[in-house]
């Protein structure tokens, strides 16, 4: 019996997050139905089916993982025939017995702001702040045993539309590039890079102070949690996790693949703009 982890690609727009919850589509729901329909996995506790991440609804992954033993031979693509487009699997390496996938080495989110009124000398002050190890607690709803977590870096980058973008979205009027930041570290508590999020766009439109935000960091004990309101789940994208001494096998079938699903959303999304935006014009021409 061999003990393998499989990297998980998947569209959170319709689901109801990664976790099982009962009469919902989740991410882990699927792919434990299609594992034993495959007959990879039986008895959950028996094949110690682990995960790494448990990504709210409407998030997105590139990189979430999870792990399962089993005496049949782990094929990439079977699993993929049988998942639905908006999830499938990317990679996979073999694993240790006792490997539990949510202990990483490190971990990348990435969260795409859609504004144009953002200060990116702020943005970078905010980030300078947040690096380092911190008491995370007013950036979580949850309690837990620690908040104390360390952000190894922070990247802020605006990015131009791409050539594809252009060529299939023409009709888009000044469309705003969107800005990546990009966040690395070794775990994250819920919540807490969406309430991150809240607060680079309340420093980047000059509605906080960057010494608010040293305050929200490290609080006293027994002071009262702050009210931080998060920020959509939908631009929020789980790039990857990473394990010391594990690399990952990338299927190169399985990734042009999950490629050609995300090409073909696009393409529906300009008929719905197109759709949308005749109408608009109609209407104007009413009066």
């Amino acid at each position: 019996m061999k003990r393998t982890a499989l990297k998980i690609g998947y569209i959170g727009t319709n689901f109801h997050g990664f976790q099982r919850q009962p009469d919902l589509r989740t991410v882990e729901e699927e792919l434990i139905y299609h594992l034993r329909k495959l007959g990879y996995i039986d008895d959950l506790k028996k094949s110690r089916f682990r995960i790494a991440g448990r990504t709210d609804a409407g998030v997105h992954s590139l990189g979430n993982v999870i792990s399962f033993q089993s005496e049949k031979e782990v094929r990439v693509n079977e699993i993929n025939n049988s998942l639905p487009d908006d999830i499938q699997i990317l990679a996979k390496a073999p694993v240790r017995f006792g490997f539990k996938p949510r202990y990483a080495e490190m971990r990348q989110y990435r969260y795409m702001l859609f504004r144009d009124d953002l200060d990116f000398d702020r943005l970078h002050e905010v980030a300078e702040v947040f690096k380092g190890t911190h008491n995370f607690t007013n950036f979580t709803k949850r309690f837990q045993k620690t908040t104390t977590r360390t952000i190894d870096s922070i990247e802020i980058n605006r990015v131009e539309l791409s050539d594809f973008h252009k060529r299939e979205f023409p009709n888009l009027h000044e469309p705003i590039s969107p800005i990546f930041i990009d966040i690395y570290g070794e775990s994250f508590l819920w919540n807490m890079v969406r309430k991150m999020m809240r607060v680079f766009v309340d420093v980047g439109i000059g509605k906080m102070e960057i010494s608010e935000v040293e305050e929200l960091l490290n609080p006293e004990e027994g002071a009262p949690r702050a009210n931080i309101k998060v920020l959509e789940p939908d631009y929020l994208i789980l790039m990857d996790i990473v394990y010391d001494g594990i690399k990952f096998v990338y299927d190169d079938y399985a990734c042009n693949r999950f490629k050609r699903n995300l090409v073909d959303s696009l393409t529906d999304l300009q008929k719905s703009y197109a759709i949308k935006e005749s109408m608009i014009k109609s209407l104007n021409d009413l009066h």
